[in-house]
């Protein structure tokens, strides 16, 4: 039996049911593209901005040059480090060894050229070195820290030690160093050490002194390798030279010039 009532009461529910469809497919589709805009902000947190890829980029490479700023610095100061241990490691052991020195008698043919001393005046080297007097003779140079300042104050003592026979004695100290040690630096050095007016100190040209090395052998390359030498020769001689390789002390350098003093007198 046809029941209109019944079929108000369906039609009712069928509309209801339209209308949950639709809000739970809105629904549905809004939680998706929640989703959507969450899963697409987390790649782009974990993917930098093109902009902020190329500040990276410039600050790794500004740490890169800086590290290789930082290790050339490093190697330069390793390498001047290095010069200054192979200076007072070699020098160290020469101090070490004060008063321990070898002697030998050597041939030397002093070259024909000028110095000049710490008047500015020039000096030939073979006139001051000639035969009319003894000579006393060492290379040095006025920057040196280690052996160059024993053996100038070793010169020192020996001029004391001499006392009134200093004036018999040339002495003479050649820099090895002539580019930067000019004479008033030569001068003010020699006033520190209170060297005599027999005590000469010769700077010049650069070529000149290596010459004048090379001549005595103790040219060694460069200034920080030289060794303490220490050249006598007796009056009388023109090319005989005592060579002292070592620190010798002043009580020794006068002992041997004595002896060679001694032996010059006999042999006259």
């Amino acid at each position: 039996m046809w029941n209109p009532k019944a079929q108000e009461i369906t039609k009712e529910l069928g509309k209801t049911i339209n209308s949950l469809s639709k809000i739970a497919g809105a629904f549905t589709l809004a939680v998706l593209m929640v989703c959507g805009l969450a899963i697409s902000g987390a790649s782009a947190d974990e993917q930098p901005a093109a902009s902020d890829m190329h500040d990276m980029h410039d600050m790794h490479d500004m740490h890169d040059m800086h590290d290789m700023h930082d290790m050339h610095d490093m190697h330069d100061m390793h390498d001047m480090a290095g010069m200054e241990h192979m200076d007072h490691s070699m020098h160290q052991q020469a101090l070490a060894g004060r008063g321990v020195y070898s002697r030998s008698v050597m041939s030397y043919t002093v070259p024909d050229l000028k110095l000049v001393d710490f008047n500015g005046k020039p000096i030939s080297l073979r006139e001051l070195t000639d035969n009319k007097s003894a000579v006393m003779l060492n290379f040095i140079f006025t920057t040196c820290t280690t052996i160059c300042p024993v053996m100038t104050s070793t010169f020192q003592q020996v001029q004391d030690k001499l006392e009134k026979n200093r004036k018999a004695v040339r002495m003479v100290s050649i820099s090895i160093d002539p580019e930067n040690d000019t004479p008033a630096k030569l001068k003010a050095y020699a006033e520190k050490n209170k060297a005599g007016t027999q005590w000469t100190f010769l700077t010049g040209s650069l070529e000149n002194s290596l010459t004048v090395q090379k001549a005595f052998g103790v040219f060694a390359g460069e200034k920080m390798n030289h060794k303490p030498i220490t050249f006598i020769k007796a009056k009388g001689s023109q090319t005989q030279w005592v060579r002292l390789e070592g620190l010798a002390e002043a009580g020794q350098i006068v002992d041997e010039y004595e002896k060679l003093d001694m032996a010059g007198m006999k042999h006259n």
